[in-house]
């Protein structure tokens, strides 16, 4: 049997498929207790299929046998059970139906109401709407009627003012001011009218052009000169005896207020202000002159020191007084704005002015630089006053009934006086920043402190150059060149003077990082990017043309006058690594401080970046033309060792002294002069431009060693020396650590055995390593440099059958044919192209195969 949770899943699954037919009197009743299981309630709330089939067989298990099941009761219960649950289901279903059909008739109800509702909301509305249209109407007609009777109540004043104002006017011309002074009488508020009244008939005065009204005229401006005297006059007593807290000294500030705009009192205040009358001197002040931060000014060398003690305590002085007397113009002034303003254009025409003045024109005296860094103090002091000035709170208060301005008029307040503070500092500093004023005065104070800086390294360059001047055209160049250095001649110099240094090089860009940081101080933002520019251009005349350039220059000229007899000068090296480094300090100072700046404007963005590339490229130029010209003068130097060497020297007489001796003077000395290359070189440069470098030196002087032995003849012993000779040769270009160079000289060293060998063992040496390789006509030249290569009949064991002549001329064209389309040249003298420097840029494969093929043509 199937079990599931819903009772009507049981009838369904549990019933058989017959009809029982059962009699009218059943005695199989269902007990009570099952009878009580099938109702209503038990499927309500909380139910389960296993609970209720076991309840209903409950009974049934009680008394069933335990020996023998008989299923009968439990059929008969359960198909009675059945049939209570299909008529509990039929009464079930049609109380639903009905349910349905009552909520079917409630909803239409509840629809029919809703709409009803609608209905009468809609009409409400309306009746809403109508009478807000007949209210707008009518409050309409009442503004209309309110406007109507204000301007008639103005005009009904105006006229009675007017007709006061006639009468007054009248009375005036008739000498009668009775009724004036009488109103006057009448308290503070009678003289706030008496005021109001005088200012109208003077007003009118002046307007009106009546016969007969002229004695009128005169006695009106007469009484509002007397009037304005006696409110000053109180004013003036009131304020000096520090009546600013009673409404005595307020009322006269409104009546002068009313009267004349209060132009006179505020005057009068600010006139006799204790704070003016102290500071009087101030232009005379020579304070800062004994500051121990004054003699730093000028220095480079030093940070920029604080600012001046004098202007600091000046502006300490005025925030105090400034916030002082703002609260005693809330209090006094119906226009505390309007009187601060007048108060602050004072403090800053009058006392910062002055002071500021005073300091710059002492700072000028001293140096631009001083000037400079007062300016830009001052200037950040001023700042900082100004902002802190900003938040003054300018709201007008009462001593009774106070009242305060709102929060927008607070806030408008504010803002003006911001205004006022900005126009302020605006004025101060113009006249020191307008134009090209301020990018002048750089200009000329970074060419002051380069001068200075490099005077004793600009006076050696030129007096190097001058003693230089060998020919006579040339003094007369060079003296018509160096009449505007005369002084420079005159300076004292050591050689250390004339050395590039970094550390000069760093202070030249902390000088110019100074300058730049003044520049965004105080220029205007749309002209950052022009003085940036400026001041970049001025840094590479000095750092580029007067210093670097002036150094390869000088190593040029000084290469060129290099005498191979004479040691190497191996300082443009040393010079080429500090130019590196401090080109490498000029790209980061670039990247760091000018581009930023420049980045605003596309074009000064464009047109720095092109002329900071192009002074990058003409230095690089200048470094290969130096690098080029040393490898002139190293094989130069190479090839004057190697003439020193004597014929004499590869056919020694004593055969003892050849065992004893190393190798012979002039490789000795092209050994000693390699060293020294290496090492110099190494320090110098980085890795790769090191391999180039050796690489063309290596190359070159194995192409002039195999020149050199072809002009020798070897005796068997002498062949022992030349091949000590190579052997050392070899050593030393180990040091190098280059593969291709030791191939090269490997195969030099088995072309030296060919002088060594027994002549009967030549063609076995012949057709190992390299020389397996080379064509005989090649080797030739070397065999017959040897003393028994006829004797001994060499030219018959190897069948050959060249003329010495023919067979020497024709190697020597093929070989420099070869090293011509290498772009080698052996010749004291050649221009050589370093091609492989990194600067150049040229593949080392290509030259690694060029190297294969001269191994092939040897």
């Amino acid at each position: 049997m199937k079990i599931t949770s819903s009772p009507f899943e049981i009838i369904s699954d549990c019933r058989p498929t017959y009809k029982v037919i059962m009699p009218t009197t059943n005695p199989f009743d269902l007990d009570p207790e099952s009878q009580a299981l099938l109702k209503i309630e038990t499927f309500q709330g909380k139910f389960t299929t296993r609970d209720f089939v076991e309840n209903i067989s409950k009974n049934l298990l009680k008394h069933a046998n335990p020996k023998a099941f008989d299923p009968k009761p439990f059929i008969r219960t359960f198909e009675r059970s059945i049939d209570e649950l299909l008529k509990l289901r039929e009464t079930v279903t049609e109380q639903s139906k009905d349910l349905e059909a009552t909520v079917q008739l409630t909803e239409a109800g509840h629809r029919k109401k809703l709409h009803e509702l609608k209905t009468t909301f809609e009409d409400v509305v309306h009746s809403f709407e109508n009478l807000e249209t007949r209210i707008n109407e009518v409050g309409n007609t009442a503004i209309r009627i309110g406007e109507q009777l204000e301007t008639i109540d103005r005009q009904r004043l105006r006229a009675s003012e007017s007709k006061d104002l006639i009468e007054y006017f009248m009375a005036f011309n008739k000498g009668d001011i009775s009724r004036l002074e009488n109103l006057r009488a009448q308290g503070t508020e009678g003289q706030f009218k008496a005021s109001i009244i005088a200012r109208r008939l003077n007003t009118i005065a002046k307007e009106v052009d009546i016969p007969g009204a002229e004695d009128a005229g005169a006695r009106i401006e007469k009484y509002c000169e007397v009037l304005e005297k006696e409110l000053l006059d109180q004013f003036d007593k009131a304020y000096r005896q520090k009546d600013s807290k009673t409404m005595h000294v307020c009322n006269c500030a409104k009546i002068l207020q009313e009267f004349n705009g209060c132009e006179s009192c505020i005057k009068l205040y600010v006139n006799q202000h204790q704070f003016f009358i102290t500071k009087v001197n101030l232009s005379q002040s020579t304070e800062f002159l004994t500051s121990s931060s004054w003699n730093d000014l000028p220095n480079p060398q030093v940070p920029p020191p604080p600012v001046d003690q004098g202007l600091v305590n000046l502006y300490q002085e005025i925030r105090t007084t400034v916030k002082q007397e703002a609260q005693i113009i809330n209090v006094v002034f119906p226009d505390p704005v309007g009187v601060m303003q007048v108060f602050l254009q004072r403090i800053f025409a009058q006392l910062i002015q002055t002071y500021l003045e005073s300091l710059l024109l002492h700072a000028e005296n001293n140096s631009t630089l001083a000037y400079l860094r007062c300016l830009v103090a001052a200037h950040i002091a001023t700042k900082e006053l100004v902002e802190d000035l900003k938040g003054l709170d300018m709201r007008q208060k009462g001593l009774s009934n106070t009242s305060y301005l709102d929060a927008n008029e607070a806030s408008y307040n504010s803002g003006t006086i911001a205004e006022i503070l900005e126009q302020c500092i605006q004025d101060l500093f113009v006249p020191y920043t307008e134009g090209d004023r301020y990018i002048e005065k750089e200009k000329k104070s970074l060419g002051e402190l380069y001068s200075s800086l490099l005077l004793q390294f600009t006076a050696y360059h030129t007096q190097q150059k001058q003693l230089r001047a060998g020919s006579l055209l040339g003094r007369a160049f060079n003296q018509i060149t160096l009449s505007s250095n005369t002084n420079l001649m005159d300076v004292p110099t050591t050689d250390d003077d004339g050395n590039l240094s970094v550390n000069s090089a760093m202070l030249i860009l902390k000088i110019h990082a100074e300058a730049i940081r003044r520049a965004v101080k105080l220029s205007p933002f749309t002209e950052l990017p022009k003085f940036a520019g400026v001041l970049f251009y001025v840094l590479l005349d000095n750092i580029g043309k007067n210093y670097i350039e002036t150094v390869l220059d000088t190593c040029l000229d000084q290469i060129a006058v290099m005498d191979p007899k004479s040691e190497l000068y191996f300082k443009p090296f040393s010079v080429i690594k500090i130019t590196g480094d401090i080109i490498h300090l000029v790209q980061n100072h670039f990247q760091s401080a000018i581009l930023p700046l420049a980045s605003p404007s596309l074009t000064m963005h464009r047109d720095l970046t092109s002329d900071k590339n192009r002074f990058m490229i003409g230095v690089e130029n200048k470094i290969n033309l130096t690098v080029q010209r040393m490898i002139d003068a190293i094989i130069a130097r190479l090839n004057y060792l190697l003439s020193r060497q004597k014929k004499v020297d590869f056919r020694p007489r004593d055969e003892d002294e050849v065992i004893a001796s190393l190798a012979t003077a002039p490789c000795n000395n092209c050994v000693e002069c390699l060293k020294k290359v290496h090492a110099n070189i190494s320090k110098c440069l980085d890795s790769k431009n090191i391999e180039h470098f050796l690489t063309e030196i290596g190359n070159s002087f194995h192409s002039m060693l195999l020149e050199h032995f072809k002009k020798f003849s070897v005796s068997p012993a002498g062949g022992l020396v030349l091949t000590k000779d190579i052997a050392k040769y070899q050593e030393t270009i180990t040091l190098f650590k280059i593969s291709q160079l030791d191939e090269r000289f490997e195969m030099l060293r088995q072309l030296g055995n060919l002088f060594i060998v027994k002549p009967e063992i030549l063609k076995s040496v012949l057709n190992e390593g390299y020389l397996a390789k080379v064509d005989i006509k090649y080797i030739l030249p070397y065999l017959q440099a040897r003393t028994d290569f006829r004797s001994a009949g060499i030219d018959t064991l190897l069948g050959a059958t060249i003329e010495i002549g023919t067979g020497e001329r024709n190697f020597n064209e093929k070989a420099r044919a070869r090293l011509a389309a290498m772009g080698l040249n052996i010749s004291l003298g050649g221009d050589y192209l370093w091609s492989q420097l990194v600067f150049l840029q040229k593949d080392p494969l290509a030259r690694a195969h060029e190297d294969l093929d001269f191994q092939h043509c040897i």
